[in-house]
């Protein structure tokens, strides 16, 4: 009865910590990596006490967003060129610039982007080793470490043609992007860069949790601009194609 118990213990904790690591993955990119730039100004005014946000929003938003990948998602540069330029940018800001070198122009997490990713869990994981048993907390920390993971491992692959992407995936990669839930996690983060204000995880779930709960306060469905949560529409499926994107 004790190993069951364990067992059961251990499922919640795994669970327990994928909804919570969606949810605050989900938040904290809307509100650090993509913030607006009226918080990013307020930052400014206490650079040192907000480095790491500030960093973080430079890092993702700026390079990864705006200064990479504005001829296609599949695409990083449109020309060498492009890319040296962006290079002797990066530069003149010193260790942070080179850490985002480092980090392929922000598809990998480097430098402040790990703190960005898994401090905000540290208190939840902290607080389950004190309120639960160990079976639960260490189920809970196992899959809060997903968001960073999916990020450093899984983000390189989504900005590639699906077959090239299977090509160069190490093997385990390769058979998680086969499945279902991955090819569901392309369309997802596709649709993040196409309209940016929508689809922050990685981790699924967050963003869709956040929208149904926006909607039960709400009298009148928001805006599709407003949403949280976002699906494709015709268009985008067609333009998925023409990227050699998975639509199904």
């Amino acid at each position: 009865m004790h190993t069951y118990i364990t067992v059961a213990h251990g499922l919640l904790g795994l669970i327990s910590g994928y909804l919570i690591s969606s949810l605050v993955e989900s938040i904290t990119h809307q509100k650090i990596s993509d913030a607006p730039a009226k918080s990013v100004k307020s930052w400014s005014r206490h650079p040192f006490l907000f480095r790491p946000f500030i960093q973080a929003n430079y890092s993702h938003h700026t390079i990864h967003h705006r200064k990479t990948f504005r001829g296609s998602h599949v695409e990083q540069f449109r020309s060498e060129s492009e890319r040296m330029q962006l290079d002797a940018e990066l530069l003149e800001r010193g260790n942070h610039g080179r850490t985002i070198i480092k980090s392929r122009y922000a598809v990998k997490l480097q430098g402040t982007g790990i703190i960005t990713f898994t401090l905000p869990l540290v208190p939840f994981i902290a607080l389950m080793y004190a309120l639960f048993d160990s079976s639960f907390a260490v189920g809970f920390t196992i899959t809060s470490m997903l968001p960073p993971l999916l990020s450093n491992y899984i983000h390189p692959f989504l900005h590639m043609p699906y077959n090239d992407a299977l090509a160069k995936a190490p093997l385990i990669t390769r058979q998680l992007l086969k499945t279902r839930y991955f090819r569901h996690m392309i369309r997802h983060h596709y649709l993040h860069h196409r309209y940016m204000a929508c689809n922050f995880n990685l981790l699924l779930g967050g963003d869709r949790l956040r929208q149904g709960f926006r909607d039960l306060l709400s009298e009148e469905r928001q805006a599709m601009p407003k949403r949280v949560f976002r699906v494709a529409t015709s268009h985008d499926l067609e333009h998925m194609k023409s990227l050699g994107l998975p639509v199904d």
